[in-house]
């Protein structure tokens, strides 16, 4: 190359670097133009507005609604989106976000820096989006020696917190006691205002951050994972895609801005306390805008063994209606590092949550008390966790719930479970808990019974008086041989109840074999086959392979129900075949007669059902309802019921109209009640019609004196027999007026 063709290259490379220092510096787009102004948004901080979590591609500058906004650089529009908030004129490189574009200009029109109003900052918008580069090329409008200028912060970044957390997850560690793979979390604040202002915005984003990990006196430098000790600085924004891995999404907002600080831009990475001897050390984090103004953070932290064992699952006590409220209780759990427990509710045993009250319970806690009035019937259960690293998170409790009133009325029903069997133990259920106590709630509150719940061990210790229940719904799963159905203790609690004339409902496999001494149970004694005799008023018979469903006696406690057997949840291959003694009565058979069920008792005595199969192998929930509901019939349970439906339906003033209960209970099998208000003597028609509308029943059809009128329906139609399965609906005729209700028959 000659010389004359060297100096004309270098006299272009003059003017090309001079043009590139002189764009590389631009003044601000809003007035005035040559002064600093404060910033309510950085460059890259986080953003969770709009479809999706994204970084900030540009500065938000603060300035009035309407206020104007100019070039900052000379050239030519290429784009004008006039329409919503996010309108913008782009220059060039340029782009004025949240302005309404200036009407005279027009794509292709040249404009001049520090002269050209490019538009006016839109309505309810408060500041101007100022990006610099193309789409997924924008760069740090703030960057130092560069960008907006003049730029004056003297505020300094302020570090938040500073947490520990599992590589990739969002449990915490707690106390600063680390182990495995380990992310740094740090929020930080980048303070920024006027020079002169008195206090600064708190909610920006760095623009550079780091950390390092020193030995316990802070003395040596053990790990930096770059070579900076930078592991984010914002020059240039990177791809959405990548926005979790600097950010953490648990605690980031557009208002606050929360880092990864292990982490690389565009890959996850972690700090390994696996290549650390157990001890003590120093995590330095530091933080520094773009100005060099700078944070920095000592945390202690302490690198222990791994521990992945967690406690045992909590036992249940109880939990029981009391005074304003009702009281949850269980029994401690004994683990050396157990630091406290956690407790969830739920009311359909799906969606379970955790009270927020008691995030933590303390580890010497076995009680809460709750003054509260709940509406609907309501289950706990609880696990507990270890003080480790990571707390280890115990496996639920059984699953217990209650039913209450607005008057705190104490409940007659106590659901107790006896159920401990496990596979472990030679029994058929998997899990260390199970969440039986939620069916027997579901079909309890299905005929609106109120109850309480607790464990066969919270009577056996008297921590629940039964003298206080009028009945009691016992289940015992497939308890064994070695679990023990009913434990002597437990026989004389139950010998002392029936004194008070109680009620029991029991259900379970292995009942009368574990208790019958000619069964070839070896542990069997007098006592208990006298208690199997005399209390249960059963004997045992011999064994047999579950049956698919079972029957009522016509004109017994479940007269012409029929319901299948299920072993999904519950699966038991054998029940026992049992005979009734005494007063009992056979109450539930299989296909070939085998009886399965026996009831006795007379009204004002004590009464006894005894099932020879767990109740929850039901297999339909209606149909449990409506074996749940003869039993309580039996037991007299649904008078206080049918009296407060009666009177909540006509209280203390009279209806001024016909009025219609709807029939109870709703659905059912054997009969139904229909109640019925006449303000005055009337013609009364009442007819029940099948889902195509045709007439199945005349119920009443006569005149009928003002008051208070009952009537039943027992599932037949007008020539006696009974009607299928289904929907139907009662029309009833009083005064002029005519009302519906559907009706559930259920066989």
């Amino acid at each position: 190359m000659n010389r004359r063709n060297i100096f004309s290259l270098s006299i272009f490379l003059i003017i090309w670097w001079s043009s590139v220092t002189v764009i590389a510096q631009y003044p601000w787009p809003v007035l005035p133009l040559d002064e600093s102004h404060e910033i309510t948004g950085t460059f890259c901080e986080f953003r969770d507005t709009g479809s999706s979590d994204h970084f900030h591609n540009g500065v938000d500058v603060p300035k009035a609604d309407g206020s104007p906004v100019y070039a900052i650089a000379n050239g030519t529009v290429t784009t004008i989106q006039g329409q919503g908030s996010n309108s913008y004129v782009r220059v060039g490189r340029y782009n004025y976000l949240h302005i309404v574009p200036n009407p005279n200009l027009r794509e292709g029109d040249p404009v001049i820096a520090r002269q050209t109003i490019v538009g006016t900052i839109r309505a309810g918008m408060g500041h101007i989006h100022f990006i610099d580069g193309y789409y997924n090329s924008e760069i740090n409008a703030l960057r130092e020696n560069g960008g907006l200028t003049p730029y004056v912060d003297p505020w300094k970044p302020e570090i938040e917190f500073v947490k520990f957390v599992q590589d990739r997850t969002t449990n915490e560690f707690t106390s600063n006691r680390v182990t495995g793979k380990v992310d740094i979390i740090v929020k930080v604040n980048e303070k920024n205002a006027p020079p002169s202002a008195p206090i600064s915005r708190l909610n920006n984003g760095i623009y550079k951050i780091g950390f390092q990990i020193l030995s316990e006196d802070g003395d040596s430098v053990l790990f930096r994972a770059s070579g900076s000790g930078y592991q984010f600085k914002f020059d240039s924004k990177p791809s959405n895609a990548y926005v979790h891995n600097v950010f953490y999404k648990k605690y980031s907002s557009t208002t606050s801005h929360t880092y990864i600080v292990t982490n690389r831009v565009r890959s996850n990475y972690y700090w390994n306390t696996d290549l650390f001897s157990k001890g003590k050390y120093q995590v330095m984090v530091y933080a520094e805008d773009t100005r060099h103004n700078a944070d920095t953070a000592y945390v202690m932290v302490e690198v222990t063994e791994t521990d992945e064992l967690a406690p045992a699952s909590p036992v249940l006590k109880y939990i029981k209606t009391s005074s304003r409220g009702f009281k949850l209780a269980w029994y401690a759990n004994s683990e050396p590092d157990l630091a406290g427990y956690r407790l969830y509710y739920s009311r359909d045993n799906i969606d379970w949550k955790k009270v927020q009250s008691a995030s933590l319970i303390s580890p010497d806690s076995t009680s809460m008390t709750f003054k509260t009035y709940v509406s609907t019937p309501l289950y706990f259960r609880l696990t507990a966790l270890d003080n480790a690293p990571m707390p280890n998170e115990s496996e639920p409790s059984d699953v217990y719930g209650l039913l209450m009133n607005r008057d705190y009325e104490e409940p007659k029903y106590l659901i107790v479970d006896g159920f401990d069997r496990t596979s472990q133990s030679g029994g058929v259920w998997q899990k260390s808990w199970h969440d039986l106590g939620f069916i027997y709630g579901q079909a309890m509150a299905a005929n609106q019974v109120l109850f309480d719940m607790c464990s066969n061990d919270a009577i056996i210790d008297s921590s629940i008086d039964l003298s206080q229940y009028r009945g009691l719904i016992w289940f015992t799963g497939d308890e064994g041989e070695a679990d023990e159905t009913l434990s002597r203790e437990e026989q004389q609690r139950l010998s002392g109840f029936f004194q008070n004339s109680g009620r029991l409902f029991l259900s379970g496999a292995n009942i009368a074999w574990d208790l019958d001494i000619d069964s070839d149970c070896y542990s069997t004694t007098e006592a208990d086959n006298e208690f199997l005799n005399s209390t249960l008023m059963a004997n045992f018979v011999k064994k047999i392979a579950t049956p698919d469903s079972v029957t009522g006696n016509v004109g017994n406690l479940f007269s012409l129900m029929n319901f299948g057997l299920s072993k999904s949840l519950l699966a038991v291959d054998s029940i026992d075949v049992i005979a009734p003694l005494l007063d009992s009565s056979p109450c539930l058979a299989t296909k070939n007669e085998k009886v399965v069920g026996v009831k006795s008792g007379v009204s004002g005595d004590r009464k006894v059902v005894l099932f020879s199969f767990p109740f929850e192998m039901i297999s339909s929930e209606t149909m449990r309802a409506q074996v749940m509901g003869s039993i309580l019939e039996f037991f007299d349970a649904l008078d206080a019921v049918k009296e407060k439906q009666q009177d909540a339906l006509f209280s203390n003033q009279l209806p001024k109209d016909f009025s219609l209960s709807q029939n109870y209970p709703n659905p059912f099998s054997l009969k139904t009640k229909i109640r019925f208000y006449l303000p005055v003597t009337s013609l009364v028609s009442g007819k029940i019609y099948n889902i195509l509308g045709q007439e199945v029943k005349t119920l009443v059809a006569v005149r009928l004196k003002n008051g208070y009128h009952e009537l039943t329906w027992d599932g037949t139609d007008n020539w006696r027999k009974l009607v299928p399965e289904g929907v139907y609906v009662l029309v009833m005729k009083a005064g002029g007026k005519r009302v519906s209700r559907k009706i559930l028959f259920l066989r």
